[in-house]
């Protein structure tokens, strides 16, 4: 009623008058800035990149993190129901169409830009010892994982035994601490080192912060909700079983703990944001290396004879091209 009454006022068409007016005043003058500016790099060349303060982003990046985690938190624990049919049952398929969709148009129309981007060249030392702890600890959490996944009543029984329980335990938080530490090890080479300053982009800021939610997180239910491995396979994965077969159920994910709750959240952004980042490097990794025939490699051969030679190329003969 009040947008009826102010639609019918006097002043509705001046104002809107003025607003097309105004917009058709900012259209011209970014499109004359822009015009301008293709103009001098066309006569000047382009000008050169400011070096980006990445300290300064990755910092901006985790205290934007925390008040979203934090946003969340509150959400969470009000157990608002649209926040967590948001998260838990419609965020879970648009990352995972990102991802699909994202991968496939990077693959097809990007593809010599997928690569994990190595600066193993520019920097070794620094890169081993955070490299191998936090590559090492996030494989076997991951397989950890897939484990109570795809086999939760073996796991269940498996963890019966209260000594491998805690076997169990100890080990899984240890790997997280280790891919924990080597993060941090990563991330302070990334920023300190000045010759990989040049290799790096926003998205790497971006990666660190959210590995560092998930696996922060991850350590938070090992400390504070334990014998995760057992109410994981016996509770979580229905839930994510159920986001496979397009009907989420809930009441699970509901009544967990917060921080569980994010640490799925970020699972999920994970998934999202591969084909944007150097995660995507894993899908085209050469995996058939492992079983392709092995290449014959000649160093030093004698051109005249391996011409005329059967040893090598049996039933052809090279031809000199």
């Amino acid at each position: 009623m009040i947008l009826l009454d102010f639609m019918s006022s006097p002043h509705f068409d001046v104002i809107v008058y003025s607003s097309i007016i105004v917009g058709i005043l900012f259209v011209y003058a970014v499109s004359r800035t822009y015009l301008n500016a293709q103009k001098l790099i066309a006569e000047n060349g382009p000008l050169p990149e400011k070096k980006s303060n990445y300290a300064a982003i990755f910092v901006g990046m985790i205290i934007i993190a925390a008040v979203i985690v934090y946003g969340l938190k509150i959400g969470l624990e009000e157990n608002l129901g649209s926040l967590n049919m948001l998260m838990f049952a419609v965020f879970p398929y648009v990352a995972f169409a990102i991802f699909i969709i994202g991968s496939i148009y990077r693959y097809k129309y990007k593809g010599f830009k997928v690569s994990s981007l190595s600066s193993q060249f520019l920097e070794g030392k620094k890169l081993f010892w955070g490299s191998q702890p936090f590559h090492w600890g996030l494989l076997v959490l991951f397989l950890g994982h897939m484990i109570a996944f795809l086999f939760p009543k073996t796991l269940i029984a498996f963890n019966g035994d209260p000594v491998r329980l805690l076997i169990l335990e100890i080990s899984s938080f240890a790997f997280g601490l280790s891919a924990f530490l080597g993060l941090i090890l990563l991330v302070k080479r990334r920023l300190t080192t000045q010759r990989l300053m040049m290799v790096a982009n926003k998205m790497d800021m971006l990666v660190y912060v959210v590995l560092f939610t998930q696996i922060v997180s991850g350590l938070s239910i090992a400390l504070f909700a334990r014998w995760g491995s057992t109410w994981f396979a016996s509770s979580l994965t229905p839930y994510l079983r159920s986001v496979f077969a397009f009907n989420p159920d809930l009441d699970v994910v509901n009544a967990m703990p917060w921080f569980v709750q994010i640490h799925i959240i970020s699972a999920f952004f994970i998934i999202a944001i591969i084909p944007f980042t150097r995660f995507m490097h894993f899908l085209v990794a050469p995996i058939d290396y492992i079983w392709r025939d092995y290449q014959l490699v000649i160093w030093n051969w004698n051109k005249k004879k391996i011409r005329k030679s059967t040893t090598y190329f049996p039933g052809k003969e090279i031809k000199n091209h």
